[in-house]
Parts: structure tokens; sequence; C-alpha cells
């Protein structure tokens, strides 16, 4: 039996690596004493090293086991962590744990059941109960363990000595290993800031394209979507376009995306096919324009200024300047024509004249300027006609803009309106819960606390979406305590699962600095037997520990609770013989000692031992 505790220390030890087979090949030697309560440990396998977090601290719990390379005694071994005992404290029932493990044991009750009486099989009526009102230091065990001989475990170290020195040597040993904060890796202390500088995956770095602070391990997702990562196009082949300006350049700057002619012809070609297509059809795309020009005067000189749609006026405008910019794409390609033709044709003139002076027909270049003559009266006159459309629209435009302001500030006005109703339904509701609150509130030192829909919030509970329940504040009198209850309906701790756990709560009220502290009244816990006969209610009472920080003065709104997580099973509470849960409603009640009290509460100074002068 001592040697499977052995075992079950050195396999379910988290800083342990796999245990080599250890008998047979003398790799793990096991020695007893005469008396049995001695083990001299030789160990020959491969372990991982504990590891610190940044700041030099393991997290919780004992000493490594293997720093002990000549054997240690059992009750050196935390019951909890199974590790060598760090700041050894001893229960009732005789076991021993780590004072970190202690803590971590009753963090959320007062009272725990001990988990090593539990492990040991021990009888119901023997098994002790954990607080920290009832466990001690254990120096004895200390001291043994202080003459202990000692090694460092880190790899690389040669430190050796005595226990009672070995605690100092691990936090400044140069061998341990560090957790990394950001990727956890153990990394040894002096190479800890290089790697979080230059090594660790989950360091942040900046993205050389953006700028945004990106984690390493994740950058090549983030190039993936990175709007400023330099892209090449498929089409034309430019490089170095950023990703958020790739679409805009598809779209209006590649020479090679295919676009329909705006002039009426909708034929479809390549941006840099475009010059060669408006040289080509100058007449078609002409005649086009004018049509245009005049179908948008007949629309504008048949609408008054009252009568033109405010959805529309947007829409006429945007025509207009697209007429506009094709008027003027028209006039330049036309004046590109002419220059090239002239050009091209300046040689060949030159040498046609020496042969033919007596000619008269006309040049390519004359006749392209006498097209351009003829051409130039329609577009003045279309220029003209343009501008007046142009005055009219940009008048019903102020016009639309002056009554989209109106409306604009109507809407805020609405706006503020409703901001200011929110906020009174919101005081009115904070004040109904007040006058509730008040209207429920006893002052003398009881409160009945009726529970309905009490399946419904179980269920909560075990979902996890609201685990346990506020009562409404009780006093101990006008001036006195302020308190109330909390239930946990599918039970809190050692309870959870299997019992309601009930507890009492102090809190912060408007009359501490007049009453005594810690509080010491007796509170009693009941649920109420529904039953008309045989009623058999559960009662629980106690007297508050006055070390205990559930019954200091408040210093915020109120102190952790105290009480029961054992307080009623809930195969009880659904017990037919028994009426605690009836229509899906419980009742519970909490009654204080008020004696003594009303010295404080009542303010008499005869009570409050002054007398009058």
């Amino acid at each position: 039996m001592f040697i499977n505790a052995v075992e079950k220390i050195v396999l379910s030890s988290p800083s342990f690596g796999i245990v080599q087979q250890f008998v047979d090949n003398q790799e793990f030697q096991i020695g007893l004493s005469s008396n049995r309560s001695h083990l001299n440990i030789e160990m020959a396998v491969q372990v991982n090293p504990p590891v610190f977090n940044e700041n030099g601290d393991r997290q919780t719990g004992g000493f490594f086991p293997g720093i002990f390379v000549s054997g240690y005694d059992n009750k050196f071994i935390c019951r909890y962590c199974h590790r060598i005992l760090r700041d050894p404290v001893q229960s009732q029932c005789g076991h021993r744990f780590c004072r970190s493990c202690l803590d971590e044991l009753l963090r959320n009750d007062a009272i725990v059941v001990c988990p090593a009486c539990i492990d040991e099989n021990v009888e119901e009526q023997d098994v002790g109960q954990l607080s920290l009102r009832e466990v001690f230091p254990d120096n004895a065990v200390k001291r043994e363990m202080y003459s202990t001989p000692a090694v460092c475990i880190f790899p690389g170290c040669s430190w050796k000595g005595r226990f009672k020195e070995y605690e100092v040597h691990e936090r400044t040993c140069p061998f341990k290993q560090v957790a990394c904060a950001l990727c956890a890796q153990p990394v040894t202390d002096g190479h800890i800031e290089e790697h979080r500088r230059s090594e660790c995956p989950e360091r942040q770095v900046i993205c050389d394209y953006c700028g945004t602070t990106v984690v390493f391990s994740r950058m090549n997702a983030h190039l993936e979507t990175c709007e400023k990562l330099p892209l090449t196009c498929e089409r034309c082949g430019k490089n170095n376009i950023p990703r958020d300006a790739m679409k805009l350049h598809l779209e209006q700057h590649c020479p090679k995306r295919i676009v329909t002619c705006p002039m009426g012809c909708e034929e479809k070609f390549q941006q840099d096919k475009f010059s060669e297509h408006l040289r080509l059809l100058m007449e078609t795309h002409l005649a086009w324009t004018v049509q245009k020009l005049v179908d948008l005067e007949i629309v504008v000189g048949s609408t008054s200024a009252g009568s033109l749609p405010a959805s529309n006026l947007a829409q006429v405008m945007g025509e207009i300047r697209k007429v506009e910019k094709k008027i003027q794409s028209v006039e330049r390609q036309l004046q590109h024509a002419v220059q090239g033709r002239s050009e091209r044709d300046s040689s060949d003139g030159a040498i046609s004249n020496n042969k033919d002076t007596a000619t008269p027909q006309l040049s390519p270049e004359a006749a392209a300027k006498t097209s351009l003559k003829l051409v130039e009266p329609i577009l003045g006159v279309i220029h003209h006609e343009l501008d007046k459309a142009t005055l009219s629209l940009h008048a019903l435009e102020g016009h639309y803009r002056q009554q989209q302001a109106q409306l604009d500030e109507m809407e805020n006005q609405l706006r503020q309106q409703q901001q200011q109703l929110q906020l009174k339904d919101a005081a009115l509701a904070d004040l109904e819960m007040r006058l509730a609150a008040q209207e429920m509130a006893r002052y003398d030192g009881t409160i009945l606390w009726k529970i309905s829909g009490f399946d419904a919030k179980k269920r909560e509970a075990i979902s996890g979406q609201t685990t346990s329940l506020y009562s409404p504040a009780f006093y101990s009198g006008p001036c006195g305590y302020k308190m109330c209850a909390r239930i946990y309906p599918n039970g809190d701790g050692i309870g959870k699962g299997s019992h309601i756990s009930l507890f009492f709560v102090i809190m912060r009220g408007h009359y501490d600095a007049l009453l005594p502290w810690p509080f010491t009244q007796k509170v009693t816990l009941m649920m109420i037997d529904q039953n008309q006969t045989h009623k058999e209610h559960i009662l629980d009472a106690f007297r508050p520990d006055s070390s205990s920080s559930s019954f200091k003065r408040p210093t915020t709104e109120m102190n952790i609770a105290s009480g029961c997580p054992l307080f009623l099973p809930l195969e009880k509470l659904n017990s037919r013989q028994r009426g605690y849960l009836k229509d899906d409603t419980i009742f519970v009640k909490i009654i204080v000692d008020t004696d003594g009290l009303s010295a404080y509460t009542d303010m008499n100074p005869n009570q409050l031992g002054m007398g009058y002068p």
C-alpha cells in the first residue's frame, strides 16, 4: 500500500515525463527501511523540470520531487498536488498540504471535505473537514525537510545543499526554465528577452506594407488579405499595384480593360483603342451628341423650377455633366485627328506640289479644316443651350438642398426628444425598483424569501446561465446591519449537482460606521416545509467566525458569502413526503439574532453607556 502511494505520487506529478520500467532493469529502485516510514529513491528517468513564469514564480503547488535524490519521507508529500510540501500546514485529520494548495481548495467555500480522507476510504463519520481556522503550520516537518540534502534539477546546474537553501536558489538559478508569457514555451531565463524579441511565434510585428501590428504566426494569413500588398495586373502586367487599388485600376486605368463606346454606337474595344475608334466614327458620334442635347433642352424647357421632382434633380444634373464631358472629348479627338493628319500628309503634300502645281483638287488637310469650320458653329450653339440648362438646374438644386437641411433639423430634434424619453423611462424604472425593494424590506433581522419558478431557475443554474440568486435586502434594525441571502439552485463547491447551497451575505449599509465589527450575531438558515401537517423545516445555524473576511466591515457592495454548501439534498427537495417544493415555489427564511444591537440601532445615550452630563 505504501509503495502504491509512492507510485501514485511519481506517476501523477505534472512535472514528470514518462517513467521507464523501474524494477527489472534497475532504472527505478525503492528501498524501505525497517519501520517502512522512510524511502530511498534512485531514479534514472528523464523528467521535465518545473517551468516558472516570467516573474520567477511558479503558479501553485509544491516542490519538484526530484530535488531529494537520496530519498524522502512520505510525510513530505502534499496530499493535494502530490509534490514536496511548500510552506506545509496540517489539518485536524492529520493530513499535510501546501499552504497554496489549501488556499486553492478553500477558494470558494469556508469548509471543504478533506480529499485525502476520501482517497483513503475513511469511514464517513471520520472524514475530516478542512477550514482555515482548523489548520496550523507544521513546523516540525518543516525542520525535518530543512535538514534533507537537495540538488538543483535544472539541466546544467550543479548546485547541492540543504533543502533550507533550495527555495532561494530555485528563484535565482540561471539555468531555470521560464515559460514565455506569449507562447508558453519553456526558455532559459537568460534567453527569454531574445526569444520574446526575435523568436517567439506569438510576438507582435509590423506589416511592411500596411503598418498594421500583427502576431508573427498569423503574418501569412494577414498577407492574404492585406490591403496594401503590391500585386501585378494580370491584364496589362503593371507591377506594384496595392490590393486596395487593384479594383480601381481594372475599372478605370488599365489600358487593356474592355469599354463600351459612350457615344451611342455601343461598340466594345480595349481602352487603348478608344482614340482610334473616335477618329474613325467622328460623324456618327457628333450626330448622337447633337440629338442628346436637343432632347435635354426639351426636358429642361418644359419643366418649371417648382415642378421638377427632387429625386430626378441629381439624375438630370448628372446627364448634363456627362454630355459636357463627351463634347469636350469629341473636340479633343477632332483636334488630334486634324493635327495627326496634317503631320502625316505634310511631306506628301510637298512632293505632290512639285508634280501637279496646276491641279485644283483639295488636299486632305484642307478637307479636314473645312469639316472643322462647319462643325464649330454648331458646337457654339450647343454650348450656349447647355449653359442655360445648367443655370436652371442649379437653382432647383439649391431649393432642394434647403428643403433637405430643414428635414435634417427636424430629424435631429426628434432624436433628441427620443433620447430624453428613454432617460426618463430609465429613471422611472429605477424608482419603481427602489420602491419595490423598500416595500419588501424588513427591519427585525428576518426575511421570508419566496422563490417562484424554481425549476426554470434550476435549469439556468445547470446550464451556467445564472448559477445563483440574491434575495432582497433586510436589516437588523432601522439603523442596523444590511444583509441578504444567496442561493445556488444546483449547488456550489462540494454541493454542486447534488445539493441546494444556501449562504448569508453582509452588505454595505448606510450605518456601518455606527455598528460593531466584525459581525458576531447568530444566523439561522431555514427551508420551509409547506405541508399543512407534520412540518419538518430544514435548519442550519452558526455563529460567525470573527477572523473570517466574510464578517468584517464591507469595503465593497457585499462581502463574500458564508453558509452551507450542503444545505438540502436535491433528492430530498423533490420528495413527495415533504413539502419543500410546491407549485414550483420554495420559501427560504433567514433569522439573525438581534440581541444586544438595540444600543446601536436605537441611538439611546443611556444604552450606549454615555449618560447625560
